[in-house]
């Protein structure tokens, strides 16, 4: 399946395409196909993803905001512009790291 809800006219920033919503974790897949899954998020205040696994890899590039993935034995921290890979099969949530909302690039590997 091609790219797609991305800008073909001009250049936008990723924060630009998603808005944070009170209440709500908002989704936009930007593409689906059998090699991965790429998806970009926005949390409100307070929202997170409670503990997930993934078959392949799993990168997180934080567009917006502060964020932190909790990981069995670690948490860590991501500003804007940093970026983390989770192995397969590793247990995690994401949730934020400060009283803001954030917007996060997910790419999940299909293995």
């Amino acid at each position: 399946m091609p790219l797609r809800n991305l800008p073909t006219q001009s250049a936008q920033s990723l924060a630009q395409l998603i808005d944070i919503r009170p209440g709500q974790v908002s989704s936009m897949a930007l593409t689906r196909n059998a090699g991965f899954d790429l998806t970009l998020l926005a949390f409100a205040p307070g929202e997170s993803v409670s503990e997930e696994e993934y078959f392949g890899d799993t990168l997180y590039y934080l567009v917006e905001g502060m964020a932190c993935v909790v990981l069995p034995d670690a948490r860590v921290t991501l500003a804007a512009g940093e970026v983390l890979r989770v192995p397969a099969h590793v247990l995690h949530a994401v949730e934020g790291a400060d009283d803001h909302g954030f917007k996060l690039l997910q790419l999940n590997a299909q293995q």
